[in-house]
């Protein structure tokens, strides 16, 4: 689960997001994405560390630059959270991340202000 979190806190900047769609159509080093974006060289630096922390762009050595692609497999991996998050089957996907089940009775028993959210599903469910 930490490390969805850490690809969508990645991908949570617009500049970072133009650095994908930029390195989705070719492979680029970091001047390139500088010139091509219009920031500095050492701000698309600081993006790109938080990118490859996060494992989602790779960059390999050619000659005196290094070339940035993303990381598709990283990538693949935010899409079938995504996907689960669509999923109807609700109990697979507490499963699979440890969810626990939302149960309206310890929601009542728990919450010192049984405000709206809980109140209404308990008076709509228990009757």
């Amino acid at each position: 689960m930490k490390d969805i979190v850490n690809i969508f806190k990645a991908m949570g900047d617009e500049t970072r997001l133009q650095i994908l769609l930029l390195l989705n159509s070719k492979n680029v080093c970091a001047k390139g994405i500088s010139k091509h974006i219009g920031i500095s060289e050492a701000a698309v630096s600081q993006h790109i560390k938080i990118l490859k922390q996060s494992n989602i762009i790779t960059g390999h050595k050619e000659g005196y630059y290094i070339i940035y692609n993303i990381n598709k497999e990283v990538l693949q991996k935010s899409t079938q959270f995504m996907n689960l998050l669509i999923d109807e089957d609700i109990e697979k996907n507490n499963s699979i991340f440890g969810v626990q089940e939302f149960n309206i009775l310890n929601c009542k028993n728990n919450c010192k202000s049984m405000k709206r959210c809980c109140k209404k599903k308990l008076e709509g469910e228990i009757k």
